[in-house]
């Protein structure tokens, strides 16, 4: 890169069209999420919304919606979120985080849910400066051979925005 040349970074939602770069990133990078659902998927649910990261191409996303395995009323859910990993440690993550939970404030959720692999640390603590609080759920994870106990956090929003 050019000394004094700023790369411009976009937040945009993410289209049909998009999957294969996303799946993309979801497969090169080591991150805390185990993919749950095929990302094509992902994109034509109804009250799910993805959004990228891009310059020239896309480099990281965050997927929000309804909670998938608490089923309370108000609370959604971050159900991936990704950044490359030449990306990582930019503040990349944590925009997208911010973006992913005003989209949920937007949709009326009073609260935000996420689902961390207990023996992750640098995600958390990006989620515990950003509020999160740890909640009284655990649950095993079984991504084909591998499987993994992940931890609950949630972040009250009432106050958000």
């Amino acid at each position: 890169m050019t000394k004094g040349l700023v790369k411009q970074v976009g937040i945009r939602r993410a289209l049909a069209a998009d999957a294969g770069a996303l799946n993309q990133i979801r497969s090169e990078t080591p991150g805390p999420f185990a993919p749950t659902r095929e990302l094509g998927r992902h994109l034509a649910e109804p009250a799910v919304y993805t959004y990228l990261a891009e310059d020239e191409v896309p480099f990281g996303f965050v997927t929000v919606g309804p909670d998938t395995d608490l089923e309370h009323v108000g609370l959604g859910e971050i159900r991936e979120w990704f950044v490359s990993t030449t990306y990582q440690q930019r503040g990349y993550g944590r925009k997208l985080l911010v973006h992913g939970l005003s989209v949920l404030r937007r949709r009326m959720c009073d609260s935000a849910l996420i689902w961390l692999p207990v023996e992750v640390t640098r995600t958390l603590d990006v989620l515990l400066q950003h509020g999160f609080k740890t909640y009284p759920a655990q649950r095993l994870v079984n991504v084909g051979e591998l499987s993994s106990t992940e931890q609950a956090y949630l972040k009250d929003l009432s106050d958000y925005f």
